[in-house]
């Protein structure tokens, strides 16, 4: 297949998906393309020993829109509440992970952590996390899908939140894996 044709064929595949293709630095001396998109996730919560609850969270990964074969990279993950939180979060007060689903040239899973909040979160706020990564590896040529899976967190009261989510989320990113 020529250049052209992949291009077209990859621009195509990264519309339909509703996802955004952008240039960000790798290094001071270059740059890579790399795949960010949301999805709005419906999740059932759990958090003993409040009542269950449903919420809604937006889910950003973002992954390169190259990968080789059997080279682990690094997908990153943003969660974001949807509505206001009830109270003040003080800095790095949540710490979470989300699941991130394989499907594609692959199946599987990997959990992105290391999601926190940075800043001083005021109620009535959305609470957004940052910093989540985790690595995949991939072993099979074709488009590799990431969609969210399931989130944890842990507040600095100690409580511990896991969701499930609802209904099957859409594809927050993909990489395009060449041997």
């Amino acid at each position: 297949m020529n250049s052209s044709r992949m291009v077209a064929g990859f621009t195509a595949v990264v519309a339909a998906l509703g996802v955004v293709a952008t240039a960000t630095p790798a290094s001071a001396s270059q740059t890579s393309l790399v795949i960010s998109g949301t999805s709005t996730v419906q999740y059932h919560c759990v958090e003993p020993p409040y009542p269950d609850a449903d919420t809604t969270l937006d889910v950003t990964f973002t992954a390169p829109a190259v990968a080789h074969k059997g080279t682990n990279f690094t997908v990153t993950a943003k969660v974001k509440a949807t509505a206001g939180i009830p109270i003040d979060v003080p800095a790095n007060g949540t710490t979470a992970s989300v699941g991130v689903v394989l499907s594609g040239s692959q199946s599987g899973t990997v959990t992105a952590t290391g999601l926190t909040n940075t800043a001083v979160v005021p109620a009535g706020q959305l609470l957004t996390l940052t910093g989540g990564a985790a690595t995949v590896s991939p072993t099979r040529v074709g488009v590799l899908l990431f969609t969210p899976g399931g989130f944890e967190s842990t507040n600095w009261l100690g409580q511990h939140l896991v969701c499930t989510p609802i209904t099957p989320p859409s594809v927050a990113s993909l990489s395009i894996v060449v041997s």
